[in-house]
């Protein structure tokens, strides 16, 4: 049962998870891990850390862990850089993640 607990990560979208679930699950490595990252589309404004690891990507804010966005790659559909309008940095290029899960699609 836990080895099938393990298998969602790289398939599923997680909006504020328990700290539990994003620890790196066995096989899981962290690739590169970025500072400061806002998540301009849902929590602009808020400051975070961004973890990019060999089966999804994770953000967590800086202030409130229990504000927090796991990515699995599989459900990311289109990756893409555009302008966006950030509270902290103001008008800045964006990394926007499409994906899809569960028949809807969501943009980070």
């Amino acid at each position: 049962m836990q080895e099938l607990e393990a298998d969602w990560h790289d398939r599923e979208i997680c909006f504020d998870v328990t700290l539990d679930s994003l620890e790196l699950r066995r096989g899981e490595f962290i690739i590169d891990s970025l500072e400061p990252v806002e998540d301009t589309k849902g929590n602009n404004g808020e400051s975070g850390v961004l973890q990019v690891t060999n089966l999804r990507m994770i953000w967590m804010s800086t202030h409130n862990v229990k504000t927090n966005l796991s990515i699995g790659y599989a459900a990311v559909v289109n990756i893409h850089i555009r302008a966006a309008n950030s509270r902290l940095k103001g008008n800045c290029e964006a990394l926007y993640v499409l994906t899809k899960y569960k028949g809807s699609r969501f943009e980070f």
